[in-house]
């Protein structure tokens, strides 16, 4: 639990991949990205696109801007903290396997450059949302930018997702498997149906579908309940931004997209009131972080409607996660909290999904925008608007102010 809580930092995240050539395969410290790195990959576009400078401004003064600023990060997020969700995941369902060995030991050698970029995502994550708040943040262009570079970087170890599925599919060819191993097969299929859609490449995607989800929507409900609660709101996390980018997700055709979307705000409420009683009570012993997130949990549930309320408590129990709610003692590992009572060490990510109140809240704005806009509600951000995402990631990685081209409709 303790390397999952390192490791799965973010509860939300991001895009694609920048040209090959510009990165090599090795773990990378971006407190170096401001000198040669993050000079190297801007130098080939200095004179094509415009710099980002006074990102402050353009947060104040160009919406456009904003929201894919706001959204990319999400996306970003999202994404790393999926990355990392599965290699874990991957573990439990085949590390007593050895066909898959092999695999296995790639992805956890990825374990340092993921942490690496989890907490430059973070970083920015957090710089952003002070800046949103109306904050000054020194350096905030540059952190930004180095965000961008360590996603990028990680994406190139994208190739492992395929692997993956190529193992699964092969093993599953002369031996039975259990559904969680299936369930982990099939989100790195997922995971890379949104990597076809942030680059725009139709022909993985056609053969990623062709390769096809092994379990149906309502198995993987239940292959979900299984797992912990980090992986729980990862796997929820990714699922809703599937649903916002029409992306294919077995997993999101067994869940109605407003339950989904509640519940997820439900927890997110509950997990911010938790993060401040925990920053203004300082270190603070499990049974008491248990009492505040259940009586927040409660009360976010109570600002909501009777019939969402139905709804949702019907989903947490298909997930597992009507437990949470109930946090007797036997819950503690669930939420990610240590066995001896001791100072917590709550799921990251809940607390990931109580910080950056800003972030969220724009990027809730945006995603809200879509869904009324009656042009784009059938599409949501739709395949251009990921394609423009991670348009505007690369852009920004190699030190640009991104430009959207046709505008995302939102």
């Amino acid at each position: 639990m303790k390397k999952k809580t390192v490791i799965i930092l973010c509860s939300m995240a991001a895009v694609f991949g920048l040209f090959s050539s510009l990165f090599v395969d090795w773990p990378v410290d971006f407190s170096f990205a401001s000198g040669d790195i993050s000079k190297a990959s801007r130098f080939s576009r200095e004179m094509e696109s415009e710099k980002l400078t006074n990102m402050a401004e353009l947060l104040k003064n160009d919406s456009a801007f904003k929201d894919g600023i706001v959204v990319a990060q999400v996306v970003m997020q999202t994404r790393a903290a999926q990355f990392g969700t599965l290699v874990d995941m991957s573990n439990e369902a085949a590390g007593n396997i050895p066909a898959f060995a092999e695999v296995l030991k790639e992805m956890n050698a990825t374990r340092e450059m993921v942490n690496n970029v989890v907490n430059s995502l973070t970083e920015s994550a957090s710089k952003l949302d002070a800046a949103l708040g109306g904050e000054e943040c020194a350096n905030l262009e540059q952190t930004t930018i180095n965000a961008s570079l360590a996603y990028t970087t990680l994406q190139k170890q994208n190739k492992l997702a395929n692997s993956f599925i190529e193992t699964t599919d092969k093993y599953l060819e002369t031996a039975k498997a259990d559904d969680q191993l299936k369930f982990v097969r099939d989100q790195w299929l997922e995971y890379q149906q949104m990597t076809a859609a942030l680059e725009g490449d139709k022909a993985a995607a056609e053969a990623l579908a062709k390769k096809g989800n092994l379990l149906s929507g309502e198995k993987a409900l239940a292959a979900v309940g299984k797992c912990d609660l980090n992986a729980k709101m990862n796997v929820l996390q990714s699922c809703e931004l599937a649903l916002s980018m029409n992306v294919p997700s077995g997993l999101a055709a067994a869940i109605n997209p407003e339950t989904l979307g509640q519940l997820i705000s439900t927890i997110r409420s509950a997990a911010e009131v938790t993060m401040v009683n925990m920053t203004a009570e300082g270190a603070l012993q499990s049974n008491q972080v248990e009492k505040i997130f259940n009586n927040a949990l409660d009360e976010a549930m109570k600002n909501t409607s009777a019939e969402a309320i139905a709804n949702m408590q019907k989903l947490m129990h298909k997930l597992g996660l009507d437990n949470v709610q109930k946090m007797a003692s036997t819950q503690k590992e669930v939420l990610g909290l240590n066995k001896g009572g001791g100072p917590i060490v709550f799921s990251s990510a809940v607390k990931m999904a109580g910080s950056n109140s800003n972030v969220m809240e724009a990027y809730s704005t945006v995603i809200g925008n879509v869904a009324s806009h009656p042009q784009s509600q059938s599409q949501k951000l739709g395949h251009v608007g990921a394609q423009n995402i991670g348009n505007a990631i690369r852009e920004t990685s190699m030190g640009n102010k991104p430009t959207l081209g046709a505008r995302i409709p939102w």
